[in-house]
């Protein structure tokens, strides 16, 4: 229990035998592989006999495939999404196929994944030339709409020598004056006003050629813009009429090019399946960037559980016969990957060690010890034993439906702090905002919140004591007997004594405990000083840590003001609820107002649980012992979305 011993390996083989224990090693997925072209120190002796292993043909063949894939399913998805639920993903179940059966259908599945490529490829390429043709009929559309009502045909509107006809646009909010100066213009000129919108006016305009300067400076002076429709024949209503036309041949061949996407839906799962198969062939090329390798054999090196090694031993053995593997434990600068292993009840508890990060390689891992204080922090916290009901119900449900191993983590600290919480409801608080089946057992909390207050604190000092505990006994297993005493054993006696004070009859011992203990810090807390005067000071100084150890005391009174605030929360909204029985339409209202009320602040307050029992381990007892900066190992391994792959055995 805590964080695993690893071991360094060594692993060399043929180069014809590389593929194959690749594999191997994927499947078993028990070793990290680390990358040795950046071992200098250690490859120093052997470094000049190798050189680093590629294989970047295959692994940009794989990618070439892996793109083709993902198009493929992108295109299927953009056009006819997968239909899925809020929790599709956490419940789906892999395909669960034995590395036989892939053999036999891996080339199957890619001859239908180029297929469909192919198929899909040309597609788009139709429905692009298609997505073009219909932008540019509309805006041939848009062009011709404002002159729909110009009832001449178009080739006719052309510049002889003796006449020109123009169209064009002038600002609708000049039509009347520039009608005025046209008609006060001398000249042989006439015009008409074809439509006239918000901002513009659409006209036509013609002269003699002879008056063609003249007609030409009015049109200046009121911003006339031509408009050229000589690419067009007929009218305008006859060109509109086309364009209609070709865009219902268009609709009518988008339909068809989509109900040939969907013909392709029926592919869609091979082309997961695949995907999965290429992301695990890629992940294969990749490993081997990190490899050396002479001209006949290769090298890997990696971190792997000292508990894993004879099985790997044994894998490797049923796939080669040339194979050396070098085990070794890791040297005193080496930082090795973390594997937190616990005990099935203390496992789950993993998850939010995690989330605040690894423990150092050579450190503690805290799960086991804070998860007790947990699960008692998320029921006081919440403190309704209705609440911890439903969280323990849904949990349980969700355990028998979800896959997911970190999802499932999450449920089962869920499922006992839902436990803790209908206790803790039972015991001090009620159920649903209501007192129900003799609740409060103990006292109310609501009424009583001192006495509630005291158990918070007498919990976080037994939180701080065991934080401090666990320090102590790994100093003293350490064989830094002094460090033991003089940093814990010390800080024991003090805060104790102090404690002892405020009773009558311990008042003398406490006494004297505390003053022998403040002696004890102040002669030992300065003891990696230079100097005498330094050591002293220091020493003297750390009293004052004492204002720590009391504000990380008072942190616990967090547990008080949530755990009320859960229960007044509740109390509101069941009496804003009642407020509106006494009608058979309120009766409904109330009833889904209840639902929804309660359902809000057990999802509020749940959340504000789990964070703030997160964070009293993190702070209040984490800063005794805990130190951090680890890793997660990252095994090698098949990472797959929709098969599950299993050896034949």
């Amino acid at each position: 229990m805590g964080i695993a011993k690893m071991n360094k390996i060594y692993l060399l083989a043929h180069q014809a035998e590389k593929d194959r224990i690749l594999q191997v090693l994927q499947q078993a997925g028990v070793v990290e592989i680390s990358d040795l072209t950046e071992e200098n120190a250690e490859t120093a002796d052997w470094a000049e006999l190798v050189e680093p292993d590629q294989a970047r043909e295959q692994l940009q063949e794989i990618e070439n495939q892996i793109a083709k894939v993902r198009f493929s399913l992108d295109y299927l998805n953009r056009y006819y999404p997968e239909k899925k639920g809020m929790l599709d993903d956490l419940l789906a179940e892999k395909e669960v196929v034995t590395t036989e059966e892939l053999a036999a259908r891996e080339a199957e599945w890619a001859q239908t994944s180029a297929e469909v490529y192919t198929a899909l490829k040309k597609i788009d390429e139709e429905l692009l030339a298609l997505r073009n043709e219909e932008t540019r009929l509309q805006n041939t559309r848009q062009q011709l709409l404002p002159w729909q009502n110009l009832p001449l045909p178009l080739e006719e509107l052309r510049e002889t020598k003796a006449v020109s006809v123009q169209l064009g646009t002038i600002p609708a909010a000049v039509v009347n004056e520039f009608q005025k100066q046209m008609q006060q213009l001398e000249a042989a000129s006439f015009y008409e006003i074809i439509a006239q919108g918000r901002d513009d006016a659409y006209l036509v305009v013609g002269w003699h050629q002879d008056d063609a300067e003249a007609v030409q400076d009015v049109l200046k002076g009121f911003s006339f813009n031509r408009h050229n429709l000589n690419q067009f024949t007929g009218t305008v209503a006859e060109n509109l009429a086309e364009c209609e036309r070709k865009a219902t041949a268009l609709a009518k061949k988008r339909a068809q090019l989509l109900s040939a996407i969907e013909t392709q839906l029926e592919y869609r799962q091979t082309l997961q399946y695949y995907h999965d198969i290429l992301s695990v062939r890629q992940e294969q090329k990749l490993a081997v960037e990190r490899l050396v390798r002479t001209e006949t054999t290769f090298v890997l090196a990696g971190w792997l559980r000292a508990a894993d090694v004879e099985t790997l031993r044994q894998k490797l053995s049923a796939v080669s016969k040339t194979f050396a593997l070098h085990v070794r434990e890791p040297l005193p600068e080496e930082n090795f990957p973390v594997v937190l292993e616990n005990k099935k009840y203390f496992a789950p508890f993993e998850f939010v060690t995690k989330l605040y990060g690894m423990p150092h390689p050579r450190g503690i891992d805290p799960t086991p010890y804070f998860a007790p204080f947990f699960i008692i922090f998320f029921g006081l916290c919440l403190t309704d034993a209705g609440y911890g009901v439903v969280i323990s119900l849904i949990s349980a449900l969700g355990l028998l439906k979800i896959k997911g191993e970190a999802i499932r983590k999450l449920l089962k600290i869920l499922l006992v702090g839902g436990i803790s919480t209908a206790a803790a409801g039972w015991l001090i608080g009620s159920w649903f905002g209501v007192s129900l089946f003799g609740s409060p057992l103990l006292f109310d909390s609501m009424t009583n919140p001192m006495l509630f207050l005291a158990i918070s604190f007498a919990l976080g000092l037994l939180h701080i004591f065991w934080g401090m505990l666990i320090k102590f006994v790994s100093l003293w297993k350490a064989g830094d007997y002094f460090a033991a005493i003089a940093d814990v054993g010390f800080w024991y006696g003090l805060i104790i004594g102090l404690l002892l004070l405020a009773l009558p009859q311990a008042a003398q011992v406490g006494k004297y405990m505390a003053l022998i203990c403040a002696i004890g810090l102040v002669l030992t807390q300065g003891r990696h000083q230079p100097s005498l005067l330094k050591k002293f000071t220091s020493g003297l100084l750390s009293l004052y840590d004492i204002t720590g150890y009391l504000s990380d005391l008072l942190s616990y009174s967090r547990l008080l003001a949530l755990g009320l605030a859960t229960g007044v929360i509740s109390m509101v909204i069941n009496t804003m609820g009642g407020l509106l029985k006494g009608h058979p339409i309120g009766f409904i209202i109330m009833v889904l107002f209840l639902i929804g009320g309660h359902i809000f602040n057990l999802l509020i307050n749940a959340l504000g649980s789990f964070i703030h029992s997160s964070r009293l381990q993190y702070i209040e007892f984490y800063n005794r012992f805990y130190e951090g900066g680890g890793r997660s190992f990252m095994p090698f391994r098949q990472k797959t979305r929709y098969l599950e792959i299993r050896s034949e055995k």
